[in-house]
């Protein structure tokens, strides 16, 4: 889609001509084929306090079993920060891959085996065109409707291509700490460790510790690998299948009515859970003290983010799923056109601001690679 609308500069002599993206609305607001994207979960990975990851859901959190009847709560944000708190010992950076690999080192290899994901080429250990954490991708999802830019590295690695949020990384300021307890506070009020089992909210919230769920998908021509945190599971809904029984949690300010959020944070949740393939979001609207009174459930569905019952009275959103979901798929093929050297050691970044097309930079070297060692010395030795 996006190959007639690409923009042409003038090659310096001895250089491919740089490419751009476009990102208007109007250019992508065309029909979208929901049914065909239906994300299925191949594998889950722990991450725990040693910085390990074991291929298992020993970090699963389940939904309490009266949510259902929850509407007026009071559960204060705040109770136990500083005292019970533990941040993260490595960077967003570090972890935003290394889930994926470190799962197919132990035992995602052969999940090559199975007929569901074709034929292995033999030289591409991971069969997936594109292998990303499901937070990265949702920020490309919604550029056509949203002004803050954003910058995403990739490698192409023997036939998969890697992408890598570029960021600033955590805020570790204590405002940015509290409102990184305030987020994980709400899901420890609202989960537990085992299924029917009340949730304790004097426990330590160690942000080392974490659930993922990996999801394969199709776009279109390109097929997906994406590594999701899980907020929680609801218990009520084990005999479905993974992701559609996780439910995210959410907290925004109360705003006015109960049940009321702000169209763009509207997007950006749908295009999160969207993407990972969760089909609700609970959200807890918290009062000026920090404390959540109002419990609402919203579903996730292709005409965007919907309120179970009983509906607000809101404006229409402003934005378009088909909109987003048909730019995400240029944009990976905008992406396939551009990187076309495999070498762990040659990253291009591809970066968007308001107003502006997507652009990319090209850096080379060993010390840009963003891969696991580990994966890269595997795959070197054994796919050669």
């Amino acid at each position: 889609m996006y190959a007639p609308d690409v923009q042409w500069w003038p090659p310096h002599p001895g250089t491919r001509p740089q490419l751009s993206l476009p990102t208007a609305q109007q250019l992508y607001d065309i029909p979208f084929h929901f049914a065909s994207y239906r994300p299925e979960e191949i594998g889950c990975v722990s991450r725990i306090a040693s910085r390990s990851y074991p291929n298992d859901d020993r970090n699963k959190r389940f939904l309490r079993t009266d949510v259902r009847w929850l509407s007026d709560v009071n559960f204060d944000l705040l109770w136990g920060y500083p005292e019970r708190y533990i941040r993260a010992s490595t960077k967003r950076s570090e972890r935003a891959i290394h889930h994926i690999l470190t799962w197919w080192l132990e035992f995602g290899w052969r999940q090559q085996a199975d007929p569901r994901y074709g034929t292995l080429p033999p030289m591409r250990p991971l069969n997936f065109d594109f292998v990303v954490r499901r937070g990265h991708l949702a920020k490309v999802l919604v550029t056509p409707h949203i002004r803050y830019g954003w910058k995403l590295a990739v490698t192409l690695f023997r036939g998969t291509y890697f992408l890598l949020e570029v960021t600033d990384d955590e805020d570790f300021t204590e405002a940015g700490d509290r409102i990184n307890y305030m987020g994980h506070k709400f899901e420890q009020y609202m989960t537990s460790a085992t299924p029917g089992q009340a949730p304790n909210p004097s426990d330590v919230l160690d942000m080392n510790e974490a659930f993922y769920s990996l999801v394969t998908a199709s776009l279109k021509s390109h097929s997906l690998l994406l590594c999701a945190e899980v907020d929680s599971e609801d218990p009520t809904a084990r005999h479905l299948a993974a992701p559609t029984r996780y439910v995210e949690l959410k907290t925004t300010p109360m705003q006015g009515e109960a049940g009321k959020v702000s169209s763009v944070k509207k997007l950006r949740w749908w295009a999160q859970s969207f993407l990972g393939g969760v089909p609700r979001i609970l959200v807890g609207f918290k009062n000026d003290e920090q404390t959540v009174v109002k419990c609402k459930m919203f579903d996730v569905t292709p005409h965007g983010l919907l309120q179970a019952a009983p509906p607000a009275r809101e404006m229409p959103d402003f934005w378009k799923p088909a909109v987003c979901m048909n730019f995400l798929a240029a944009f990976l093929s905008f992406v396939k056109e551009v990187v076309v050297e495999d070498n762990y050691a040659l990253v291009h970044v591809f970066s968007w601001n308001p107003h502006e097309d997507v652009h990319y930079s090209v850096k080379r070297g060993p010390e840009h690679c963003f891969l696991l060692p580990q994966y890269v010395q595997c795959v070197m030795t054994q796919y050669r």
